[in-house]
């Protein structure tokens, strides 16, 4: 796991890096569109590594929670100040208009993601739940037929004697 929270953050470094040369060279934002895709993907990577770290692997991280919280705050800041550098890059070009676009889009795409993942979520629960309650009538009504046969049982030593 801190293979791979390392290696994610390097790849996040290289395209942190081709995208702040292609800003520093004024190259056109349409023409960075590999680099910033990049940088994007490793982005969402990294976001991905943080949250699954903070939810489900907790000895993931060897070191002290303190220095966990500050990588992740560190980087966090990193892909912000990057974002604000992207935007500001569009600005400068005059094409704001087109980043303001690309947060909207982006908003929605995000909306449009957490309510599927909720739905599958709430999906998962109901067959979880409908399979619990298919147990429980298995359950019983094992325990019924075993009570019938004890009773039966029972009935059939009183008749004898």
């Amino acid at each position: 796991m801190i293979g791979e929270i390392a290696l994610l953050i390097k790849g996040l470094d290289s395209a942190f890096s081709l995208v702040q040369r292609g800003i520093e060279r004024k190259k056109d934002i349409q023409a960075m569109g590999g680099e910033i895709s990049a940088f994007f993907a490793s982005k969402e990577a990294i976001e991905e590594k943080i949250i699954e770290v903070k939810k489900h692997d907790k000895a993931a991280y060897l070191g002290s929670a303190l220095q966990e919280a500050m990588d992740i705050q560190a980087q966090e800041d990193r892909i912000a100040d990057m974002m604000k550098q992207i935007g500001k890059e569009y600005m400068r070009q005059g094409k704001t208009p087109q980043w303001q676009r690309i947060q909207r889009n982006a908003i929605t795409i995000q909306k449009d993601r957490d309510f599927q993942l909720n739905r599958r979520k709430k999906k998962q629960k109901i067959a979880a739940r409908k399979d619990d309650e298919l147990m429980l009538a298995v359950k019983l009504l094992g325990g019924i037929v075993v009570l019938m046969a004890g009773l039966i049982g029972f009935i059939l030593l009183l008749v004898r004697e």
